[in-house]
Formats: C-alpha cells, sequence, structure tokens
C-alpha cells in the first residue's frame, strides 16, 4: 500500500515534465513558423471563418498544440500573417476579452474577405 502514493507522486512529476516539455516545443515550433512560413500582405489580411462548427486556436502549428477553450466560429473574421503547413497564424480582435487573441488556426477554414490591415505596398 506504500508504494501507490509514491507511484501517483512519480506519475505526476512525469507529467508535469511532459506537460512542460510540450509547451516548449510549441513554443520553438512558433517561433520556427513565424520566421520561415509564407508571409501574408497586410492589404490582403482579412479572412472569414468557414465551415461548421468551431475553429480552434493553437499556439504552434501543430495539433499537439492547442488552446483550450480558444477558438472563433463560422462568419467571425480575423487577420491573418503567415501561412505554414496547413495553418495561419491569426489575430482575433473580437474576443469578449479586452486584449486581441494571438494563435495559429487550420487554413482550411478561413477564405480571404478582400479586406485589410493595410494599404498596398507598391
Amino acid at each position: 500500500m506504500i508504494r501507490c502514493p509514491q507511484i501517483a507522486v512519480l506519475f505526476l512529476v512525469l507529467l508535469a515534465h511532459h506537460i512542460t516539455v510540450e509547451a516548449s516545443a510549441c513554443k520553438a515550433l512558433n517561433e520556427v513558423a513565424s520566421k520561415t512560413g509564407v508571409f501574408i500582405p497586410g492589404n490582403n489580411a482579412g479572412r472569414v471563418v468557414i465551415g461548421k462548427g468551431r475553429l480552434q486556436f493553437y499556439s504552434a502549428p501543430s495539433y499537439e498544440c492547442k488552446m483550450q477553450g480558444v477558438f472563433v466560429i463560422e462568419d467571425q473574421t480575423v487577420d491573418a500573417y503567415t501561412e505554414y503547413k496547413g495553418f495561419t497564424s491569426v489575430v482575433y480582435l473580437g474576443s469578449k476579452k479586452l486584449s486581441p487573441v494571438l494563435g495559429w488556426v487550420r487554413s482550411d477554414r478561413l477564405r480571404p474577405n478582400g479586406l485589410g490591415i493595410a494599404l498596398s505596398q507598391k
């Protein structure tokens, strides 16, 4: 019976380590993707969410980097910055929170809306 609490503590320590490693990997991936992804010009940054259901936000372009409870829904608009391996880095300004929500979403759930956040650079 004494071993069970020790195993439980060991499990919690290993779980905490895994979460820390995963968060670190997501941060590193976000940095790489932001630097090497395809830049979206500001005059073409506007996107509208398409498809049914919630569009999940991720802290990096990987399904392993899910931002719990952070999502947008169909017909909401976001501004896009970078595309990388099927994901798009976006900012959502319509949040009930005071600050913008930054993250990555699936690119196939976005459609350009013809709007931008800057004038065309010619």
